[in-house]
């Protein structure tokens, strides 16, 4: 015999089974949502080409001149190879040569090593060259004057006259030899600092006049 259920469990399942549909249908709603701002999202991101950073040059055997605001001449870097990166605006130098000159008129330096880089200048940086693997300065006068600096990194800032390395550095000229842990060397002002660390320290070895003559 089918009894009928009391009007307040009738309620009570009327309200549940109601409940469960909004339920169902928030979720069903939320879902669509969710994939339509995941594929907006999708669609606003930019895409990046494959390759961008691609070399866009390549120069064998050149020499790039820079001159300064006033016409004079800055320095040149001479290379067997030069190859660009256009999103870094960076270029790579194999056996590059930096012949740094000076606007006071002392005798310019020649710094060459076995492989550098370029950093052109920009609103952010000015001109850095970054030179590595057996570098070598040396600035020597006609009348046998000469310091040779030897390291295994130099940074150099054209437009300052200045360079730095935290590497071991050894440094020459007509009195001797001093070795230390780091140095900055302002060219322009014929100065060098030289830092030691707890492991490396400052030496100078003072030569005998016969011997003060460059490698």
């Amino acid at each position: 015999m089918y009894r009928l259920k009391p009007p307040s469990i009738a309620s009570k399942e009327a309200k549940v089974n109601n409940r469960a549909t909004i339920l169902a249908s928030l979720i069903l709603i939320l879902g669509i949502a969710t994939n339509l701002i995941l594929e907006q999202a999708d669609e606003e991101l930019p895409t990046i080409p494959p390759g961008q950073n691609d070399p866009d040059l390549y120069m064998l055997n050149a020499t790039i001149t820079q001159f300064d605001t006033e016409g004079t001449l800055q320095h040149k870097i001479k290379a067997d190879r030069f190859t660009h990166f256009p999103l870094t605006d960076v270029t790579s130098l194999i056996f590059p040569n930096l012949q740094l000159f000076s606007d006071s008129g002392a005798v310019p330096w020649d710094i060459e090593a076995k492989n550098g880089r370029l950093l052109s200048p920009s609103v952010y940086r000015e001109e850095i060259v970054e030179l590595w693997d057996n570098v070598l300065a040396v600035q020597q006068s006609a009348a046998g004057h000469f310091i040779n600096i030897r390291t295994q990194s130099l940074t150099i800032y054209p437009e300052r006259e200045y360079a730095e390395t935290d590497q071991k550095v050894y440094i020459d000229d007509n009195s001797g030899r001093t070795s230390a842990a780091g140095m900055k060397a302002f060219f322009r002002l014929d100065k060098f600092v030289f830092y030691s660390t707890p492991t490396e320290r400052v030496h100078t070895i003072f030569l005998p006049a016969f011997k003060r003559q460059p490698d």
